[in-house]
């Protein structure tokens, strides 16, 4: 359950989960099936785990991934909860890892300096590498469509991703966190 100490670790859950609904909505079904693998299992992952007032506990790698993807499309708010959400998650499986942690999901995996994997990483380090590191600009999308073309969009998906949408940002508003109901 939700801890009274957790406020603010999960308004910022809340933040990303909001950021990442906003871009999925924008996106097209082929964009969605194609291009936001990782960001629409985060995005599941996490509003069921917020739904449950649980902590969302997605592996460092597939949220990383999911941030690459929404690099380009992401406000500035969706991006700086994305890297905190990303450093706790690191630390988190640092933390389950003890003072060893595997290369393949552990932090040193997630480091951006090009270093070879160390199993001795402390969680502290893990954390301020994963906080001032900047998310890399995937590579340029497809030019945009030109200014006179009106977006298509078939009338039930537009429903479906608004009332979904509108799902997180009712849930967002009416969630008090650390209070049981």
């Amino acid at each position: 359950m939700l801890r009274a100490d957790d406020p603010q670790v999960h308004q910022t859950w809340l933040i990303l989960a909001g950021g990442i609904a906003l871009i999925l909505s924008r996106a097209s079904k082929a964009e969605l099936e194609t291009r936001f693998c990782a960001a629409r299992q985060v995005y599941a992952l996490v509003r069921a785990r917020l739904e449950k007032r649980r902590l969302p506990k997605p592996e460092p790698t597939l949220l990383r991934d999911a941030l690459h993807e929404i690099a380009n499309l992401a406000d500035p708010m969706t991006k700086e909860a994305g890297r905190e959400c990303l450093a706790r998650t690191v630390e988190r499986m640092a933390r389950k890892a003890g003072t060893g942690t595997p290369a393949s999901t552990g932090p040193a995996s997630l480091q951006s300096t090009g270093a070879p994997p160390s199993s001795h990483v402390a969680p502290s380090q893990v954390t301020q590498s994963a906080q001032a590191a900047p998310l890399p600009e995937p590579a340029p999308a497809a030019p945009p469509a030109e200014d006179h073309q009106a977006t298509q969009i078939d009338l039930d998906l537009l429903f479906e991703r608004s009332n979904k949408l509108r799902g997180t940002v009712a849930f967002a508003r009416s969630t008090t966190f650390g209070q049981d109901s």
